[in-house]
């Protein structure tokens, strides 16, 4: 037996070019009958020792083209691959604990690296805002910008709006402290802002390409019309973009894949870009390019205060508090709170234990005076 295990085992090694790709279906695992399954447990005979009846269990089978770089889940057994149970998405405490891990690693960021990443980000989302121009907008335009937020996700940038949920769900959660929330939000506010304006002024302006395709005029229009709304309808406007936004973010990281994380942004962005609400990061880009190319009527002021402002409030609210805040108190409140109880309780045993001692050591030493 063991003659005749070895000499098949030379053949392989030998002739691997015979091996034909296994089909990989259910009704192929199913009929892979047992009788053609090679013995998965030999038995030692005496002139096999423990050592090498192991390496030869070990031995790779270079007809396994698993051993190519494919990784398939599952386990490939006799020339076969068996399919495991996957989850393409985690459950929800999974996702929150995930949002927790974005959370402290964005908080670790170096202030050169958090201002890098941040700064691409705001180059991903003028890329987007330039796109959905230069279409005219409407749906088409619509359908993609949602290309501006998969990049900031796949590429890891650091988006004011979207750490408006990790920032605030991490805060509640004990993963961070609230200087690490004021920096990322600060840094990140103001790179983002400079990306934008790096490539409305090179690419959107002095390139003349939205000028090539017709689009300036409608360019100044979206500036107008987002710079001159009122306060309170910016500020509302803000909660909704940033609201599907940061839905957008958490089904991202529920997903698995790639393919997934793509399909759970693109119809929230998408949807918030129809129904007209406003994402401070993109208005970062749409408003100064309308300057540029002629809104001389729209101020640094007006930009700042009247559009900026009560749009980044509105994102702060609809994302960091709407989602953040709440998918905090749905997966992860009462953990959160048992922990706060702890450290309080903790606290004022130490300081009690401390106010004892003092009090101890002041009556000693009333009594050692009186003594003499």
């Amino acid at each position: 037996m063991a003659q005749a295990s070895s000499k098949t085992s030379k053949q392989i090694l030998e002739e691997p070019e015979d091996f034909e790709a296994p089909d990989f279906s259910h009704s192929a695992v199913r009929e892979s009958a047992a009788p053609n399954v090679p013995n998965m447990n030999p038995v030692l005979h005496d002139s096999d020792s423990a050592e090498s009846t192991e390496h030869k269990m070990e031995q790779k089978d270079p007809r396994n083209f698993l051993q190519s770089g494919l990784n398939l889940p599952g386990i490939f057994r006799a020339g076969v691959h068996i399919p495991t149970p996957y989850a393409a998405t985690k459950p929800p405490k999974k996702t929150l604990q995930a949002v927790y891990n974005a959370g402290r690693y964005k908080a670790a960021l170096t202030l050169d690296i958090l201002a890098i990443q941040s700064f691409m980000a705001g180059i991903y989302i003028a890329m987007a805002g330039h796109l959905f121009l230069s279409v005219g907008g409407g749906v088409l335009g619509a359908a993609l910008f949602p290309t501006g937020l998969i990049a900031v996700v796949l590429a890891s940038g650091e988006l004011f709006t979207g750490d408006a949920l990790i920032f605030i769900a991490s805060l509640l959660g004990g993963q961070v402290k609230a200087r690490s929330l004021l920096r990322n939000w600060t840094v990140a506010w103001i790179f983002n802002f400079s990306g934008c304006l790096v490539w409305a002024a090179l690419l959107g302006y002095c390139s003349d390409a939205l000028t090539d395709v017709g689009q300036a005029d409608f360019a100044i229009a979206v500036a107008r019309k987002k710079a001159f709304q009122p306060w309170v309808n910016i500020f509302l406007k803000g909660i909704g973009a940033n609201f599907m936004v940061c839905i957008g973010v958490w089904q991202a990281t529920c997903a698995e894949e790639v393919a997934g994380k793509i399909l759970a942004i693109w119809f929230p962005i998408a949807g918030f870009v129809l129904m007209g609400f406003d994402h401070c990061i993109a208005n970062q880009f749409l408003i100064p390019l309308g300057m540029m190319m002629g809104a001389k009527d729209i101020s640094a002021v007006r930009l700042l205060f009247q559009a900026l402002l009560p749009a980044t409030l509105g994102n702060v609210i609809g994302g960091g508090i709407l989602v953040g805040a709440v998918y905090w108190y749905v997966f992860d409140s009462m953990e959160s709170f048992n922990g706060y109880r702890a450290k309080i309780r903790q606290t004022w045993n130490r300081r009690s234990t401390m106010l004892r001692a003092s009090i101890s050591s002041r009556n000693i030493n009333t009594s050692a005076n009186d003594a003499v």
